[in-house]
C-alpha cells in the first residue's frame, strides 16, 4: 500500500527519481535499476493512464516521419527535418524488430495498404525508394513485406474500393505493419520489472521538485490520501509527457517551454467482415497521416492532430473531433458510408511533442533536455518519446547517467517478457477471475476499478466481452482487498462508470 511505502521512503536518498509513470518513465526505471542505480518512480495517477493508453497503438515502421505536404519540397527546403526523419525512422524500425521478436504476444500483425494517386505529392518510384530505405534499417526476419500493386489488384481490397477519387488511383503499396494490442500492459510489466530490480514505485502520488543542496535535490511527495514524504535525488528525470511544462513550472517559473501538446482523437466502428484484419493509411485534408486500423472485429479511424492547450486531466473526444473524423472519413472513404450512428466508442490523448517555434504543432524529434542551463542542475526532461521507443529511451538515460554518477549497486541482467494474454475468446472468466483481480490489487498496485479492468486485465478494450463484464463482482473483490466500506465500494463503481463514459462515450454532434 502507498501509505506504508510513503513512510518507508521518507528521508531516503535515491540516485535517480523519475517523475511520470507512463511507458517511457516505467521503461527508464527498469533500465536504470538494472544498471545498479537506486530508483524511485512516481506517477500522479495510475501507471499508463496518460498518453500510453491513448495513442493510435501503432508500432509503425517509420513511414509516417516522411509524410508531409509536398514532401520533396518540404525536405529539400529543410534538410534538418529530413535528417531527423531518417533518424526517427531508423529508430522505429529497430524498435519494431526488437518488440516483435521479444514480446510477440504484445503485438498484432496487420496487412496495411497505402493507395497511390496520379496527383499525389509523392511518386511511385519515391515510395519504392522509401520502403527500400526502411528495409535496410532492420534484419529480414521481421520483414516489411513491401509490394507495389496495380490499380485492378488494389481495388480488390474492400478498403481501397471504398475510396474517393478512384479515377485517379494508379495502384497501391502493400506492407506489413504491427499494432500494440495492449500498451498499458507493457507499461505495467515494465513497472513490475523495475520493482523486481530494486526500484521503488509509487502511483497516485504527486512529486514536486524542490530546492537543491549540494549535489542533491529534494523531492516532495504527496499521495491522494494526503500522506507526505520527502526524498533526496542525485538526478531527476521528468518524463511526465504532456504534463512536463506544468511540473517544471512548479519549480522554475521562468522555464522556457519544452513541450507542445497535440490532441489525437479516434472513433471506433464495425466494418463489413471483408475488411477484417485490413488497415489503410492516407493523408487527410490537412496533409497529416490518417488511418483506418483493424481492432479484432472492429476498426478505429483517426487520429486528429490539433493543438491542445486545455485541461490535461480532462482529455476526451469532443463533438468537434467526431465531426472532423466523420467528415474526413466521408471524404476519404465514401464507400464505407460511416455515420454518427455507426460510432460505438471514441478515445483521445495528447502527444507530448517537442516545442519548436518553427513548427506550430511541435517537432517529433525526441529530446532529453538538460535543464542545468535553466538553473536546475541534475534535472532532465524528455519530450516526444513515442511508445515504441520506450526501451531505447531507457538505455539513453543509462548512458547519460553513467557519464555523470556511479551506480551504488551491481548491474543485474533481465529479459523482456510479458506472459499475460489478452485473448479472452476461450477463457474470459479465468482471466477475469477472483485470483486475477486480487493479483492486480496486491501485486500490481491497482487502486481503482478502472485500473483493473483496463490497465491490469485489459478487458475494457475487448468490445465483444464488455457486455459480460460484471463491475459489481469486480468491485466486491477489490473491496475486500482494499478494505472499502459499502459506501466506498458504491462510490468506486459510480466513479468507474463516470470515467468510462467521459473517456470513451460518443458525443452528440
Amino acid at each position: 500500500m502507498n501509505k506504508k511505502l510513503m513512510k518507508n521512503v521518507n528521508g531516503k536518498k535515491f540516485d535517480v527519481v523519475i517523475i511520470g509513470g507512463g511507458i517511457i518513465g516505467a521503461s527508464t526505471a527498469r533500465e536504470v535499476a538494472a544498471e545498479g542505480y537506486s530508483v524511485l518512480l512516481v506517477e500522479k495517477d495510475d501507471f499508463a493512464s496518460g498518453a500510453t493508453s491513448r495513442s493510435s497503438r501503432l508500432l509503425h515502421c517509420g513511414l509516417r516521419y516522411f509524410e508531409a505536404p509536398k514532401p520533396v519540397r518540404t525536405f529539400m527546403m529543410n534538410p534538418t527535418r529530413l535528417l531527423n526523419a531518417l533518424k526517427m525512422s531508423k529508430q522505429a524500425m529497430k524498435a519494431r524488430y526488437e518488440i516483435v521478436k521479444s514480446v510477440p504476444q504484445r503485438v498484432n500483425k496487420i496487412n496495411f495498404i497505402l493507395p497511390i494517386y496520379s496527383d499525389d505529392d509523392f511518386k511511385p518510384w519515391q515510395i519504392d525508394i522509401g520502403f527500400s530505405l526502411l528495409s535496410r534499417f532492420t534484419p529480414n526476419d521481421v520483414p516489411l513485406d513491401y509490394q507495389r500493386i496495380g490499380k485492378s489488384e488494389a481495388l480488390e481490397n474492400p478498403l481501397i474500393a471504398s475510396l474517393s477519387n478512384k479515377d485517379k488511383l494508379i495502384g497501391a503499396a502493400k506492407f506489413t505493419e504491427y499494432q500494440f494490442n495492449w500498451p498499458e500492459r507493457l507499461c505495467v510489466d515494465a513497472v513490475m520489472d523495475a520493482k523486481r530490480l530494486g526500484a521503488v514505485t509509487l502511483n497516485y502520488t504527486v512529486a514536486k521538485i524542490k530546492d537543491a543542496s549540494g549535489c542533491e535535490r529534494t523531492i516532495e511527495l504527496k499521495d491522494h490520501a494526503g500522506k507526505t514524504a520527502q526524498v533526496k535525488a542525485s538526478r531527476v528525470m521528468v518524463m511526465a509527457g504532456a504534463w512536463i511544462d506544468r511540473v517544471l513550472a512548479d519549480v522554475e517559473s521562468t522555464m522556457p517551454r519544452k513541450s507542445t501538446g497535440t490532441k489525437g482523437a479516434h472513433i471506433v466502428v464495425k466494418l463489413p467482415e471483408s475488411c477484417r484484419g485490413q488497415g489503410i493509411t492516407k493523408l487527410n485534408s490537412q496533409g497529416e497521416p490518417f488511418y483506418c486500423i483493424p481492432w479484432s472485429d472492429y476498426h478505429y479511424i483517426g487520429p486528429t492532430e490539433t493543438l491542445y492547450e486545455g485541461n490535461l486531466d480532462e482529455v476526451h473526444a469532443d463533438s468537434a473531433d467526431v465531426r472532423f473524423l466523420l467528415k474526413e472519413t466521408a471524404s476519404l472513404f465514401p464507400g464505407l458510408k460511416i455515420t454518427h450512428e455507426d460510432v460505438i466508442s471514441t478515445w483521445a490523448g495528447v502527444r507530448p511533442l517537442t516545442f519548436d517555434e518553427n513548427q506550430l504543432k511541435g517537432a517529433r524529434n525526441k529530446v532529453l533536455h538538460d535543464l542545468s542551463r535553466h538553473g536546475l542542475p541534475g534535472v532532465y526532461a524528455l519530450t516526444a518519446g513515442p511508445i515504441m521507443s520506450h526501451r531505447d529511451t531507457g538505455r539513453e538515460v543509462v548512458t547519460k547517467l553513467l557519464q555523470e554518477i556511479e551506480p551504488h549497486g551491481q548491474k543485474i541482467s533481465f529479459e523482456y517478457v510479458s506472459d499475460f494474454s489478452l485473448n479472452y475468446a476461450d477463457n474470459f472468466y479465468s482471466k477475469f477471475s477472483e485470483q486475477s483481480i486480487k493479483k492486480a490489487v496486491n501485486d500490481e498496485d491497482a487502486r481503482t476499478i478502472f485500473d483493473v479492468i483496463y490497465r491490469r486485465l485489459g478487458i475494457g478494450w475487448d468490445y465483444d466481452a464488455l457486455p459480460e463484464l460484471d463491475v459489481d463482482h469486480v468491485s466486491r473483490i477489490m473491496a475486500k482487498e482494499l478494505h472499502w466500506e459499502e459506501d466506498d465500494r458504491e462510490r468506486e463503481v459510480e466513479k468507474f462508470l463516470r470515467e468510462t463514459k467521459k473517456l470513451f462515450d460518443v458525443p452528440d454532434i
